[in-house]
């Protein structure tokens, strides 16, 4: 854009003819209602609020990167921040932000370097012009839903796949992978909800400047940070996609301080407002509800997606592909979250080896996932599949754990437990159990058909339905038959 063919935007062939460039714009001002004012000095430009309470610090020409105008407001991207003028607090708000842009652009044309801004702010025209697609925030709003779909069918999808730190050092390393899409799911699934509305509404704004090869090297060096800061805090099981916002959010940070003269004006936050945002999140609501909210690992998740900015750069301007390393590494963070999710999958269909594997890692483990686990676990060796005798008597180790941890008053667990000596081969163990939980439920028939069995009156191969569903076996762990699975099971959310 040449400064000597500079015309002011709007301006008609008539007034095009003879139109000299502004000199300065010097002491032009542009009247606000109530008594404010866009002041247009020799050298900047400041903003006086209404009644001239207060006045902004002078803005030089020089330091705007970005004008544009919204149905709603005139935005002027500077160096330093983002300055909102809303279209109601001029005279004539349908005319009158298009009016103080033209004359910013008029005073900014009338500087030595004015060429150079011109050009600037047409570059960012073209860059929010510019069609551009948030692969990467689907992709990962996309696998929070295929999670959520997965605990509905099978609750203990949330203790398989949440991170627990002593079960990651232990081997369960898919769990820094899956962790970060699995959720809490009361009746109203409000973790769920904030989380993808977060990646949504963050993500278009990292995204769309930054591209999908980084953003997702943003989220994988963020998820990074977020398991990084839950080992730090060693909470004892965490899910949540929050630490992938958080994430998202230090890229917006970063992208702020460190590349503003590259975002358009809509793309960015007033600066004021969003540290005020980050310091509530960080100092105020993770304090507050720190026994539900992981907070060191928003912070960890936070200071992943800074860095992450700092290294690949910022927004892509004038090139429509990332460079070789970038993608490079977007390509080996795609591999790694698949490959990384893969033992999850053996696990949750309940493969005879991966169950064997995962009991031991909970007997071997100082901090387990909780009675309903444990009996779930225990359950579901003793009855799916084709067990190894290692595997049964991880089963009724399990088990008979649970047990002890009710007290010996659930008569599901113990359902479980014989039914797993049952199968280990020890049916007077069996017998013995199963009459504990005749006693504390004598009106269910189920266990005395269980009894049967053990006796040898029933097929040993013929295990009656249990009781509340057919389908969950001696894994219910309510004293009417509910699951023993809870979907809110753990303990700190993200």
């Amino acid at each position: 854009m040449s400064s000597d063919n500079w015309t002011p935007p709007g301006a008609g062939p008539a007034e095009e003819q003879g139109k000299e460039r502004p000199a300065s714009g010097v002491n032009q001002r542009i009247r606000l209602v109530k008594g404010g004012a866009i002041v247009l000095e020799t050298d900047g430009f400041r903003i006086i609020e209404a009644r001239g309470i207060k006045r902004s610090p002078l803005l030089p020409y020089e330091a705007i990167t970005h004008l544009t105008v919204t149905e709603r407001a005139l935005l002027v991207a500077t160096t330093t921040g983002l300055t909102i003028v809303r279209a109601n607090d001029f005279p004539d708000p349908k005319t009158g932000p298009q009016e103080a842009r033209d004359a910013l652009l008029a005073s900014l044309a009338a500087r030595p370097d004015g060429d150079y801004g011109l050009e600037r702010i047409a570059r960012l025209d073209e860059l929010s012009n510019r069609k551009s697609k948030t692969w990467a925030i689907w992709a990962a709003v996309g696998l929070c839903l295929l999670a959520t779909i997965a605990q509905l069918r099978d609750p203990t999808f949330s203790q398989f796949g949440s991170f627990v730190p002593e079960l990651f050092r232990r081997g369960e390393l898919w769990r820094a992978v899956t962790s970060h899409f699995l959720h809490g799911l009361p009746t109203i699934p409000i973790h769920l909800a904030v989380n993808v509305g977060g990646l949504i509404v963050l993500g278009y704004l990292v995204e769309r400047p930054l591209g999908t090869a980084k953003t997702l090297v943003v989220l994988f060096v963020g998820g990074i940070g977020t398991i990084a800061g839950s080992l730090y805090y060693e909470y004892e099981e965490v899910v949540g996609a929050s630490g992938l916002v958080s994430a998202l959010a230090g890229a917006m940070l970063a992208l702020e301080l460190h590349h503003p003269d590259a975002l358009p004006a809509y793309w960015r936050l007033p600066r004021r407002i969003f540290i005020w945002a980050l310091i509530l999140q960080f100092l105020v609501i993770d304090q507050i509800f720190s026994n539900q909210l992981a907070g060191g690992a928003h912070i960890g998740g936070f200071i992943g997606g800074y860095l992450a900015v700092w290294c690949v750069g910022g927004p892509i301007i004038d090139e429509a592909t990332p460079s070789p390393l970038v993608r490079f590494a977007a390509l080996a963070a795609a591999f790694i979250i698949f490959v990384g999710s893969a033992p999850l999958v053996s696990l949750a269909r309940h493969d005879d080896a991966a169950l064997e594997r995962h009991a031991l890692r909970l007997l071997n483990s100082p901090i387990a996932l909780g009675t309903q686990h444990d009996n779930a676990i225990a359950w579901f060796i003793a009855t799916e599949g084709q067990p190894s005798p290692t595997g049964l008597d991880l089963a009724v180790a399990l088990a008979d754990r649970a047990v002890q941890s009710t007290g010996r008053q659930n008569p599901n667990v113990l359902d479980t437990l014989a039914e797993a000596f049952f199968k280990a081969g020890d049916p007077l163990a069996a017998l013995l159990t199963i009459e504990e939980a005749i006693r504390l439920a004598p009106l269910e028939p189920y266990f005395y058909e269980q009894r049967r069995r053990f006796i040898g009156e029933r097929a040993a191969d013929d295990r009656p339905a249990p009781p509340g569903d057919e389908g969950s076996g001696g894994m219910l762990g309510g004293e009417e038959g509910g699951p023993a699975i809870d979907p809110e099971a753990p303990a700190i959310t993200l």
